[in-house]
């Protein structure tokens, strides 16, 4: 229902595409914003986000080093759908979508009878569709982008509250980018906020969810400088869901649902030993020396694929580090002859050279700052001195620890 004593209900049939490039201190986004009142409307939108985020990845239980995630309701059984609770392996830490849904109500509380959160009834159920059996007028109200289901929140709040999991873990994890569809914004209530893992708020969009009254809306962000988002929330209209709550009502109730979710392959939060994938696993890993060129071996454990990769010569030292800071080991090698440090990006490819140390040192990286980043160091068995780059402001520090014939317990398997 239109708002007659608002003057954002004549954007019924204003359907527009835009994108625009943003950001709250050195985070930068693009963001795709689209309305209108089919789904045709928002598709060319909807498009460009998946393409900034990549390669669809499938919601198998296995984990990706890039690529994007989907949620479409339409899978949903009738038995899983309204009044009935969704399936219990759904969302949350046994997931294989990787993503954990709450509200202002409680947390998504997994196979039981009070469950908060809903997906709509097919038409072949003989339950009323869109959220009919709620509210009989919910059915004209909203519209699906994909046929047929759409999702709300619990009755009790129209705030929902998304964080990120490695798929069939509790391992917390970020992604690169978030956006969903949403179904009859009637007023500029409707927004959505992003958080990193320390809870400072990355960026809140340059306005609200576009209005479409009965139609469909489209928002999403993707960063693009290594920026990660580990908490999303949505707010949704002004009211959740409920018989009586009529959109419209009085001019002042304006109640909002969703449906399709896009996000960024979940990765690890926090980086761990050889883990090459970001699944917050080791991976199994070997260096093999050669005549020249030298070889890694790794197979992913979140794919479960190999990867070969040549990157070293003989004599080399195989380091294990992040050392770009984007929680992915990255392929490092240590040259005693000349105390030079060689490293491939794993975020961009990058080559990069570092000259710390000197012949016969050994190299012991680690974030000895604290900054989320591996430092180059070296041990150094003459003087039974540490000798450190600190990643977060190139400053050296040298710490006197161990005595000549010490081992280094961060270098212990050279």
């Amino acid at each position: 229902m239109s708002f007659s004593l608002n003057f954002f209900g004549k954007f019924l049939c204003f359907s527009f595409l835009m994108a625009t490039f943003m950001g709250i201190g050195s985070a930068q986004a693009i963001e795709r914003v689209a309305a209108g009142a089919t789904p045709a409307s928002i598709q060319a939108a909807v498009d460009q986000f998946r393409a900034d985020l990549g390669t669809l990845n499938p919601n198998n239980g296995n984990s990706f080093k890039s690529g994007r995630r989907e949620i479409n309701w339409d899978g949903v059984a009738d038995g899983a759908s309204s009044p009935n609770a969704i399936l219990p392996d759904f969302f949350n830490f046994n997931s294989p979508r990787g993503v954990m849904f709450s509200s202002t109500a409680g947390p998504f509380v997994q196979g039981t009878i009070a469950q908060p959160m809903q997906v709509s009834a097919s038409a072949a159920s003989g339950v009323p569709t869109r959220f009919g059996n709620i509210n009989p007028t919910y059915t004209n109200e909203f519209k699906a982008f994909s046929e047929q289901r759409i999702f709300t929140t619990s009755p009790e709040s129209n705030v929902l509250e998304i964080t990120f999991f490695i798929p069939r873990t509790n391992i917390p994890a970020t992604v690169n980018g978030f956006g969903a569809v949403f179904t009859d914004v009637d007023t500029p209530a409707t927004h959505m906020q992003f958080y990193d893992q320390n809870g400072r708020i990355l960026l809140q969009p340059s306005g609200s969810v576009p209005i479409a009254d009965k139609g469909l809306s489209f928002e999403g962000v993707t960063f693009t400088d290594g920026t990660r988002i580990s908490r999303v929330v949505i707010v949704l209209g002004n009211a959740p869901l409920s018989v009586g709550n009529t959109d419209g009502l009085a001019d002042i109730i304006d109640v909002v649902a969703m449906d399709d979710f896009i996000y960024g392959e979940p990765r690890a939060s926090q980086h761990h030993p050889a883990d090459f994938d970001g699944d917050g696993t080791a991976d199994l890993s070997v260096y093999r020396p050669g005549n020249g060129q030298s070889q890694w071996f790794i197979i992913n454990s979140g794919s479960n694929t190999i990867d070969v990769r040549s990157f070293g010569l003989t004599g080399d030292i195989p380091v294990d580090g992040d050392f770009d800071g984007d929680r992915l080991s990255d392929f490092t090698v240590f040259r005693p002859t000349t105390g030079q440090w060689f490293r491939l990006n794993s975020s961009d490819g990058a080559f990069n050279v570092q000259s710390w140390g000197l012949n016969g040192d050994k190299p012991v990286p680690g974030d000895y700052d604290k900054d989320g980043r591996t430092d180059f160091a070296v041990w150094r068995p003459t003087d039974g001195n540490y000798y450190i780059i600190k990643s977060s402001n190139g400053a050296i520090q040298q710490t006197g620890w161990g005595l000549p014939g010490d081992i280094p317990i961060a270098g212990a398997a050279q």
